[in-house]
């Protein structure tokens, strides 16, 4: 129960929770994706479980008045939030990157800025001025025309530059 309330609430990021019970169908389906999703995880974000069916977190589940499983919910800012979207791996990324993720900005803060993302936007700290606005907009016009199955990938990378 500690783990949960310093990952949910004290530690300064938004995230999703998985309440689940082993023995449940629905909830066994999704852990492949929920596994993958926690795997790809954005340094600004948690991805965590909490197993109804386990003792010590069975009060979690009790207080936070989960009753069907799995149950997803999601925190920004410490406040608590129903998911009630799509489960598919596309429509969670989706929703991760536009709703949880904290974006870098390696100009001002670096801290949820991967290796990659700091090493792109430093290509283009010396850069010209109309240079920089022409690869923003060459990186929106591609975030349109983005739609299939590789889009949500392919957005959450434009989003990080």
């Amino acid at each position: 129960a500690s783990n949960y309330e310093s990952t949910v609430f004290h530690s300064g990021k938004n995230g999703m929770v998985k309440f689940y019970q082993s023995w449940c169908g629905h909830s066994i389906r999704l852990k492949p994706t929920w596994d993958q999703l926690a795997e790809e995880a954005h340094p600004s974000i948690f991805i965590a479980n909490v197993d109804c069916g386990a003792s010590a977190e069975n009060a979690i589940c009790r207080s936070s008045f989960i009753t069907t499983y799995p149950t997803l919910r999601y925190f920004v800012n410490r406040t608590e939030h129903d998911y009630t979207g799509s489960l598919s791996i596309d429509a969670l990324r989706e929703f991760i990157a536009s709703t949880l993720v904290v974006s870098c900005n390696p100009f001002l803060d670096a801290t949820n800025c991967s290796d990659r993302a700091k090493k792109y936007a430093m290509k283009w700290n010396d850069k010209d001025v109309t240079k920089v606005a022409e690869e923003i907009k060459r990186l929106g016009k591609m975030m349109e025309e983005s739609e299939s199955s590789t889009a949500a990938e392919l957005r959450s990378w434009m989003r990080e530059r």
